[in-house]
This record gives C-alpha cells, structure tokens and sequence, in this order.
C-alpha cells in the first residue's frame, strides 16, 4: 500500500551537512550553489505564492482544515450487531442493539482541526501577554494563554503546541473543542452526526468497510508513535470523503454518554457526566478503538485533556 505520511525533513538536514564536509572541487562548489539557489527559490515562492505551499498525502496547508463535507439527509445504521465481532472483547456491550438512525443533512470538517487553525484561535484579538512553557508528558513546549475574554473566558489556559501547522491539534479538553468550533461559527458533531459521516449507510465496520488491514489507519500497528499530517493515511476515508476517523486522534462530540434505546445495559457512567469521544488513534489498538461504532466514554472537565485526543467541527445544513 504506497501511503504518502509527512515527518519531519530530515533527509534535507542530512544532505545540507553532507555537502558541508565534500572537498571544495569546483564540481562540489557548484552543487553547493545549486544546492542554496533550490533553497532561496523555494523560499520565495513560499513568501510570494503561499497556496502552491507543500500538499503531502491530505490536507497540505492549515487552512484546508476549514474544508467541509456535505452529509446527505437520510437514514443509516448506528451501533453494531451482535455478530460484529466477540462481544466485550471486539465491540462493546454499550454498542448494541444496532438500529436505524435518520438524521437531517449536515456538514462536517473534512479534517481534524490542525495547529495551525487553533494557534490562530488561540492568538484571538487582544491577547497580546503569552508565555512559553514545558510540557513533560510526550509533547513539545506548550503556549499558556492568559487574559481570556469573552466565549473564551472559561478556559484558564490554551495549551498551543509547538509544532507544524499542517498538523492535528491534539491534547484539547471538551471546553476548548467546543469554543473553537463556536469561533467559527459552527459546533461539535454529535455522536450520531459522527458515525454516520465516519461509515455512511451500509452500516459498514470501518470508513473503509468490513477488514482491518494494519496500515489503513495510524494506529498503534503502525508504528508512527505519533499524529501524521491528515489524510496521509490514504484508506482511512469514509463514503463521503472524510479522513481520519479511524486513526489519528480520538475525537470529542457534543453527546453524552447514554444507553441505546432498546438496550437494558446499566452503567454508572450513563447520564449527564460523560461525553462520547469516536474515533481510533495513533496511542491505541485498532480493535476496538478504531472501529466506528466505538464509545469511549469522557468526563469534559476543563482538565480532561489527552496528547490523544482532538476534534472536528460540524454545522447545520441551512
């Protein structure tokens, strides 16, 4: 399976020391000329034509991380049938009984929410007093935002991290998901408006369909140990183009932890204390995590916060 991730730009470091040690041979001096000239071309075009920026295997420049996807009117199956799989041990008990859902047309973010879209959000109007600190639990540094107003003001801190903007925005509580996705003048999907923009109407297992294969999703198996750029991971899109909804990071909806209708299953998490988080990521096994009908049940306390966990947004449609 040929799968285009993005990863940091070592082999550009490594040919830029290999060129400082050739003998300085006119034939070595010119590659080294050659070598800057690439460097400052490439420069300039990023300065003066940032949409031919580098697109890799999905969403390539931050922006893109507005693009939506239409979801049609309709019906489709939630949950999962009794045959899916062992029962506790492929799927979860609180998956069951699957029936028909019908839902109104909505759009959905095609990817998650990356750094950059965030670090924007973050940098709002009249924020100017910031500082950087460690973050010591697998992560980079993190900005610490103070001076919070208005949708914003219930967040003692934004945690910002410090890398590539192309990047999924990880490491996000469910009160800071949610206030982004307000920014923009939309809201978080809820769990039924997740699962059906992740497996369409056939009730199929994965956004793929029914087989997992290891390298069709960044999980666990796939040894990155870390988020990639969205949409590298080429097979992990739905019917209605969506990425990532197996892999990547796990993501917030607006809904909270219930039993299905029709299912006796009691559970003290049940109620008004837990949000449902959908999705696979980087940090777990596939089965059962990446499988759409998951649950995965959160408290959305303005501390509950994971390297893996993320988000994306949703709106009406019209």
């Amino acid at each position: 399976m040929n799968i285009k991730i993005r990863r940091q730009k070592t082999e550009d470091r490594k040919q830029t020391f290999c060129l400082c040690r050739l003998k300085p041979t006119a034939t070595h001096c010119s590659l080294l000329i050659a070598h800057c000239f690439l460097l400052l071309l490439l420069a300039f075009c990023v300065m003066f034509f940032p949409s031919l920026g580098w697109t890799g295997g999905g969403a390539g420049v931050y922006e893109k991380s507005n693009e939506m996807v239409l979801i049609p009117e309709g019906k489709f199956l939630m949950g999962s049938k009794e045959d899916d799989g062992r029962v506790g041990v492929d799927l979860g008990v609180d998956e069951i009984p699957q029936r028909e859902v019908y839902l109104k047309a909505f759009y959905i973010d095609k990817y998650e929410v990356t750094v950059g879209a965030y670090r924007k959000f973050a940098k709002g109007p009249g924020e100017e007093e910031r500082k950087f600190a460690e973050w010591t639990v697998n992560s980079p540094s993190i900005l610490l935002v103070g001076g919070l107003t208005g949708e914003r003001a219930r967040m003692k801190k934004m945690r910002v991290p410090i890398a590539d903007d192309d990047f999924p925005m990880a490491d996000v509580s469910y009160m800071e998901a949610e206030a982004y996705c307000k920014s923009m003048g939309k809201r978080l999907p809820t769990e039924n408006e997740w699962e059906k923009a992740a497996r369409g109407s056939d009730g199929r297992i994965w956004p793929w369909g029914n087989k997992f294969e290891t390298g069709m999703a960044n999980t666990i198996e796939s040894k990155e140990n870390r988020t990639v750029q969205g949409g590298s991971f080429t097979a992990d899109m739905s019917p209605y183009g969506v990425y990532d909804m197996a892999g990547n990071l796990m993501e917030w909806t607006s809904s909270w932890y219930e039993a299905y209708p029709g299912s006796k299953l009691e559970r003290p998490q049940f109620g008004k204390g837990y949000k449902v988080m959908k999705g696979g990521t980087w940090g777990a096994p596939s089965i059962p995590f990446s499988r759409v009908a998951h649950r995965h049940p959160v408290k959305p306390t303005e501390n509950n916060h994971s390297h893996r966990y993320g988000f994306r947004c949703a709106k009406d449609a019209g």
